[in-house]
């Protein structure tokens, strides 16, 4: 059961690694691989403390990835209006994209982060050139967000992979 397990866990790490660049939830997919890893290991490896451990990284990595949309589009000097069409533009986008077999996915999602703030901007303040400022920084502040849950999910990896070995699984 261990080895079954483990191969779990290598699948929904590696997809859940994959997924943060895709801007779906890949640090909550790595989440549920290791709540599937303690269910299968009576959670004698896994414990829930790790579990809560690895829940709190993954909601700091939530949390991160809106914020940095924010505080990006707001260095540049976007509104308000701007980083809701941001965020807004940036999931519609994701979704239409992944109509296109999923390649789409990730310059979906960034095309609508920076359209959404762009043309929100652009309707309110009717200058181009702080429109394109409001589009860019929410864009800079997305890859910022994907930077910081790699680090997340590479803790994550490292914790799992610590309470693994010494368990000697």
């Amino acid at each position: 059961m261990e080895t079954a397990a483990l191969a779990i866990l290598i699948i929904f790490s590696i997809i859940g690694f994959a997924a943060i660049f895709f801007t779906t939830f890949g640090t909550l997919i790595i989440m549920i691989g290791a709540l599937l890893y303690g269910f299968m290991t009576d959670f004698s490896v896994i414990t829930f403390k790790i579990l809560i451990i690895l829940s709190v990284l993954y909601l700091i990595g939530e949390g991160i990835e809106y914020l940095a949309v924010i505080f990006g589009a707001k260095r540049l000097g976007a509104s308000n209006a701007a980083v809701v069409g941001a965020i807004t533009g940036g999931i519609l986008g994701a979704v239409l994209g992944a109509a296109f077999f999923g390649v789409g996915l990730i310059v979906g999602a960034f095309l609508g982060i920076f359209i959404g703030a762009f043309l929100v901007e652009l309707v309110l303040k009717r200058d181009l050139v702080k429109s394109l400022k409001a589009g860019a920084g929410s864009v800079l502040g997305r890859v910022g967000s994907v930077l910081i849950k790699v680090m997340i999910a590479v803790a994550m990896f490292v914790i799992l992979s610590i309470n693994i070995v010494k368990s000697g699984g």
